[in-house]
Protein backbone atom coordinates (compact mmCIF):
# COMPACT_ATOMS: atom_id res chain seq x y z
CA UNK A 1 0.00 0.00 0.00
CA UNK A 2 1.26 3.54 -0.93
CA UNK A 3 1.98 6.01 2.55
CA UNK A 4 -0.05 8.90 2.04
CA UNK A 5 2.98 10.62 3.52
CA UNK A 6 5.76 10.14 1.56
CA UNK A 7 9.28 11.61 2.74
CA UNK A 8 11.22 14.06 0.78
CA UNK A 9 14.65 13.86 0.03
CA UNK A 10 15.31 16.95 2.19
CA UNK A 11 13.49 15.78 5.15
CA UNK A 12 15.23 12.67 4.98
CA UNK A 13 18.49 14.43 5.24
CA UNK A 14 17.38 16.08 8.23
CA UNK A 15 16.11 12.44 9.88
CA UNK A 16 19.65 11.14 9.22
CA UNK A 17 21.58 13.73 10.36
CA UNK A 18 19.38 13.74 13.41
CA UNK A 19 19.97 9.92 14.33
CA UNK A 20 23.68 10.05 13.42
CA UNK A 21 23.82 13.13 16.03
CA UNK A 22 25.62 15.55 13.58
CA UNK A 23 23.51 18.96 14.25
CA UNK A 24 24.50 21.27 15.91
CA UNK A 25 22.91 22.18 19.57
CA UNK A 26 20.01 24.91 17.96
CA UNK A 27 19.35 23.02 14.85
CA UNK A 28 18.66 19.95 17.10
CA UNK A 29 16.75 21.65 19.85
CA UNK A 30 14.76 23.33 17.14
CA UNK A 31 14.12 19.80 15.56
CA UNK A 32 13.25 18.70 18.64
CA UNK A 33 10.44 20.45 18.91
CA UNK A 34 8.99 20.05 15.90
CA UNK A 35 8.51 16.40 17.12
CA UNK A 36 6.92 17.30 20.29
CA UNK A 37 3.64 18.10 18.48
CA UNK A 38 3.61 16.23 15.25
CA UNK A 39 2.72 12.51 15.13
CA UNK A 40 3.93 12.11 11.88
CA UNK A 41 7.48 13.13 11.94
CA UNK A 42 7.95 10.98 15.04
CA UNK A 43 6.84 8.37 12.91
CA UNK A 44 9.03 8.71 10.25
CA UNK A 45 12.05 9.12 12.56
CA UNK A 46 11.04 6.26 14.30
CA UNK A 47 10.82 3.80 11.19
CA UNK A 48 13.96 5.11 9.42
CA UNK A 49 16.18 4.72 12.91
CA UNK A 50 14.12 1.06 13.12
CA UNK A 51 15.49 0.21 9.45
CA UNK A 52 19.18 1.80 10.06
CA UNK A 53 19.79 -0.38 13.58
CA UNK A 54 18.21 -3.38 11.83
CA UNK A 55 20.46 -3.27 9.05
CA UNK A 56 23.78 -2.45 11.53
CA UNK A 57 22.57 -4.95 14.05
CA UNK A 58 23.01 -8.15 11.43
CA UNK A 59 26.14 -6.91 10.20
CA UNK A 60 27.33 -6.25 13.87
CA UNK A 61 26.42 -10.35 14.46
CA UNK A 62 28.47 -11.15 11.28
CA UNK A 63 31.57 -9.82 12.65
CA UNK A 64 30.56 -10.58 16.37
CA UNK A 65 33.61 -13.26 16.25
CA UNK A 66 36.11 -11.41 14.65
CA UNK A 67 35.74 -8.85 17.66
CA UNK A 68 33.92 -10.46 20.73
CA UNK A 69 37.73 -10.09 22.75
CA UNK A 70 38.55 -6.35 22.06
CA UNK A 71 38.30 -3.78 24.55
CA UNK A 72 38.90 0.31 24.09
CA UNK A 73 42.03 1.12 25.22
CA UNK A 74 41.58 4.85 24.06
CA UNK A 75 38.75 7.42 24.96
CA UNK A 76 40.20 9.35 21.63
CA UNK A 77 39.07 6.09 19.61
CA UNK A 78 35.59 6.18 20.90
CA UNK A 79 34.94 10.28 20.54
CA UNK A 80 36.05 9.97 16.87
CA UNK A 81 34.39 6.93 15.93
CA UNK A 82 30.96 8.91 14.43
CA UNK A 83 31.01 7.31 10.59
CA UNK A 84 27.86 7.62 8.50
CA UNK A 85 26.53 4.81 6.88
CA UNK A 86 24.60 6.19 4.27
CA UNK A 87 21.59 4.42 2.73
CA UNK A 88 19.21 5.34 0.08
CA UNK A 89 15.49 6.08 1.23
CA UNK A 90 14.69 8.26 -1.14
CA UNK A 91 12.04 6.08 -2.75
CA UNK A 92 10.81 4.09 0.21
CA UNK A 93 7.19 4.27 1.81
CA UNK A 94 7.23 4.43 5.68
CA UNK A 95 4.23 3.39 7.35
CA UNK A 96 4.21 3.00 11.41
CA UNK A 97 2.47 4.44 14.25
CA UNK A 98 5.02 5.01 17.13
CA UNK A 99 4.86 7.86 19.90
CA UNK A 100 8.96 8.78 20.19
CA UNK A 101 8.75 11.13 23.14
CA UNK A 102 8.44 11.09 26.79
CA UNK A 103 6.62 13.61 28.72
CA UNK A 104 3.44 15.34 29.19
CA UNK A 105 1.14 17.01 26.19
CA UNK A 106 -0.52 19.65 28.46
CA UNK A 107 -0.24 21.15 31.47
CA UNK A 108 -2.58 22.83 33.92
CA UNK A 109 -2.18 26.52 35.07
CA UNK A 110 -1.00 25.05 38.40
CA UNK A 111 2.62 24.45 40.04
CA UNK A 112 4.12 21.72 38.21
CA UNK A 113 6.00 18.73 40.70
CA UNK A 114 9.47 18.34 39.96
CA UNK A 115 8.65 14.81 37.99
CA UNK A 116 6.24 16.18 36.04
CA UNK A 117 8.90 19.20 34.60
CA UNK A 118 11.51 15.94 34.43
CA UNK A 119 8.82 14.33 32.40
CA UNK A 120 8.29 17.61 29.98
CA UNK A 121 11.78 18.25 29.14
CA UNK A 122 13.63 14.64 29.26
CA UNK A 123 14.62 13.29 25.64
CA UNK A 124 16.75 10.59 25.83
CA UNK A 125 20.18 11.04 24.41
CA UNK A 126 20.07 9.66 21.18
CA UNK A 127 23.91 8.23 21.37
CA UNK A 128 26.76 8.10 18.91
CA UNK A 129 26.78 6.98 15.59
CA UNK A 130 28.58 3.23 15.28
CA UNK A 131 30.96 2.15 13.10
CA UNK A 132 30.39 -0.03 10.50
CA UNK A 133 34.06 -0.79 8.89
CA UNK A 134 36.70 -2.71 11.06
CA UNK A 135 36.81 -1.15 14.35
CA UNK A 136 39.05 -2.06 17.71
CA UNK A 137 35.74 -0.74 19.74
CA UNK A 138 33.06 -3.78 18.62
CA UNK A 139 32.56 -3.93 22.55
CA UNK A 140 31.23 -0.24 22.61
CA UNK A 141 29.52 -0.23 19.44
CA UNK A 142 27.46 -3.25 20.17
CA UNK A 143 26.52 -1.55 23.57
CA UNK A 144 25.35 1.11 21.90
CA UNK A 145 22.84 -0.16 18.93
CA UNK A 146 21.67 -2.03 22.37
CA UNK A 147 21.03 1.46 23.88
CA UNK A 148 19.42 2.71 20.73
CA UNK A 149 17.05 0.00 20.64
CA UNK A 150 15.80 0.08 24.46
CA UNK A 151 17.93 -2.48 25.74
CA UNK A 152 19.71 -0.51 28.67
CA UNK A 153 20.49 -3.28 30.52
CA UNK A 154 22.36 -4.91 28.19
CA UNK A 155 23.70 -1.65 27.18
CA UNK A 156 25.17 -1.35 30.48
CA UNK A 157 26.25 -4.35 30.90
CA UNK A 158 28.75 -4.05 28.44
CA UNK A 159 30.06 -0.93 29.04
CA UNK A 160 30.27 -1.84 32.71
CA UNK A 161 32.92 -4.23 31.74
CA UNK A 162 34.89 -1.35 29.87
CA UNK A 163 34.49 1.47 32.56
CA UNK A 164 36.70 -1.08 34.86
CA UNK A 165 39.17 -0.60 32.78
CA UNK A 166 38.90 2.80 32.66
CA UNK A 167 37.07 4.22 35.34
CA UNK A 168 37.48 7.93 34.12
CA UNK A 169 36.62 7.71 30.65
CA UNK A 170 34.17 10.94 30.57
CA UNK A 171 32.58 9.06 27.34
CA UNK A 172 31.96 6.02 28.79
CA UNK A 173 30.56 7.71 32.07
CA UNK A 174 28.27 9.89 30.37
CA UNK A 175 26.58 6.85 28.02
CA UNK A 176 26.36 4.59 31.22
CA UNK A 177 24.75 7.51 32.80
CA UNK A 178 22.54 8.58 30.49
CA UNK A 179 21.79 4.83 29.83
CA UNK A 180 20.88 4.67 33.62
CA UNK A 181 18.42 7.46 33.73
CA UNK A 182 16.69 5.99 30.65
CA UNK A 183 15.95 2.90 32.66
CA UNK A 184 14.76 5.11 35.15
CA UNK A 185 17.18 4.87 37.50
CA UNK A 186 18.53 8.91 38.70
CA UNK A 187 20.80 7.09 41.76
CA UNK A 188 22.91 5.24 39.65
CA UNK A 189 22.93 7.66 36.94
CA UNK A 190 24.27 10.61 39.03
CA UNK A 191 27.46 8.96 39.96
CA UNK A 192 28.53 8.22 36.60
CA UNK A 193 27.02 11.71 35.06
CA UNK A 194 28.90 13.52 37.74
CA UNK A 195 32.69 12.03 36.59
CA UNK A 196 31.97 13.58 32.74
CA UNK A 197 30.65 17.01 34.53
CA UNK A 198 33.91 17.16 36.76
CA UNK A 199 35.97 16.90 33.50
CA UNK A 200 35.99 20.33 32.01
CA UNK A 201 37.51 18.77 29.18
CA UNK A 202 35.00 16.32 28.29
CA UNK A 203 33.13 16.33 24.96
CA UNK A 204 29.67 15.94 26.52
CA UNK A 205 30.33 18.11 29.59
CA UNK A 206 27.30 20.54 28.66
CA UNK A 207 25.20 17.31 27.98
CA UNK A 208 25.97 15.63 31.09
CA UNK A 209 25.30 18.91 32.95
CA UNK A 210 21.95 19.11 31.38
CA UNK A 211 21.05 15.27 32.46
CA UNK A 212 22.99 15.47 35.83
CA UNK A 213 20.37 18.22 36.32
CA UNK A 214 17.79 16.38 35.44
CA UNK A 215 18.94 13.43 37.60
CA UNK A 216 18.44 16.08 40.54
CA UNK A 217 15.08 17.18 39.47
CA UNK A 218 13.45 13.67 39.15
CA UNK A 219 14.64 12.66 43.27
CA UNK A 220 13.41 16.07 44.27
CA UNK A 221 17.07 17.98 44.92
CA UNK A 222 15.91 21.26 43.22
CA UNK A 223 18.59 23.44 44.28
CA UNK A 224 21.79 20.88 43.32
CA UNK A 225 19.58 20.59 39.75
CA UNK A 226 19.37 24.25 39.71
CA UNK A 227 22.96 24.60 40.66
CA UNK A 228 24.06 21.87 38.06
CA UNK A 229 22.11 23.14 34.77
CA UNK A 230 23.01 26.43 35.01
CA UNK A 231 26.93 25.09 34.03
CA UNK A 232 24.74 23.65 30.95
CA UNK A 233 24.69 26.09 27.79
CA UNK A 234 21.62 23.96 26.07
CA UNK A 235 18.24 26.13 25.40
CA UNK A 236 16.75 23.08 27.30
CA UNK A 237 18.76 23.73 30.76
CA UNK A 238 17.19 27.15 30.45
CA UNK A 239 13.95 26.28 29.78
CA UNK A 240 14.02 24.16 33.09
CA UNK A 241 15.35 27.05 35.11
CA UNK A 242 12.85 29.15 33.64
CA UNK A 243 10.08 26.76 34.58
CA UNK A 244 11.40 25.91 37.74
CA UNK A 245 11.29 29.31 39.19
CA UNK A 246 7.70 29.85 38.30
Amino acid sequence: MENSNPISPELLDTIERYLKNTMNTNEREVFEEKLKDNTTLQQQVKDIETILFGVRKAIFKNKANHFHKTLINKDSEIKADKKVFNLNFKHMSIAASVVLLLGSVWFFNQKKSNSTLFDKYYIEDRGLETNMGETNNYTFDDAMVDYKHGKYDKAIEKWNLLQKNQPKNDTLNYFLGVAHLANKDADKAIKFLETTANNSESTFLNEANFYLGLSYLKLDKTDLAIETLQKSNSERSKAVIEALKE
